[in-house]
């Protein structure tokens, strides 16, 4: 009962913080790039051509077992991806020519996002139980990340994804150190890593 609990909570918190984060790099992008249609698309396309990667990664190093290391790795990738990108605006503002390395980056958070996927949908009996989760997650994490944003600006941006980073990789390693009765709450051991 409580693994199921702490799995949802998982899967949902998953949803939040790649909300959160895609919220982030719109304002970001918005702000100090472009306020036109590029960077809404840029952000779009380059979050799904990144989450097609890292579904084809995933499946492709299949057998390597999900641990919190490997998520820790995962969300570290992602979360640098984003402070770089917030950084380069800092640096070089207004340069709608540099959108292409804000989308390289931007496809770093979503291979996060694929992988995902690939690797966690063994937890759940159904795939569909874990896209349930996280897609509700992904509605409250917008609207966290929108209402975050206007109230707090930079400072929410600056401390969110690695918050919310840190929550998942304590929420995953209790998770993996509960003993399971069934396969419905039995911790993923043959995961994709």
């Amino acid at each position: 009962m409580i693994s199921n609990i702490l799995k949802h909570s998982y899967a949902l918190s998953m949803g939040v913080f790649f909300a959160v984060l895609q919220t982030c790099y719109f304002f970001q992008l918005e702000i100090w790039v472009t306020a036109a249609y590029p960077g809404f698309l840029t952000i779009t396309v380059a979050w799904l051509a990144g989450s097609g990667l890292g579904l084809w990664l995933a499946n492709k190093h299949s057998g390597h077992g999900l641990t919190p290391l490997n998520l820790t790795l995962w969300l570290a990738a992602s979360v640098l991806a984003f402070y770089l990108s917030e950084g380069l605006c800092g640096y070089v503002p207004f340069r709608i020519e540099m959108l292409w390395i804000h989308g390289i980056l931007i496809g770093v958070s979503g291979a996060q996002a694929g992988h995902f996927f690939a690797a966690h949908s063994k937890i759940f009996n159904r795939s569909s139980t874990l896209f349930f989760m996280e897609n509700n997650g992904f509605v409250v994490g917008w609207i966290l990340g929108f209402l975050g944003y206007i109230s707090l600006g930079i400072p929410f941006a600056n401390l969110a994804p690695v918050a919310l980073a840190g929550l998942l990789v304590g929420l995953w390693t209790v998770i993996q150190k509960i003993p399971c009765p069934n396969e419905e709450t039995a911790p993923l051991e043959t995961g994709i890593g």
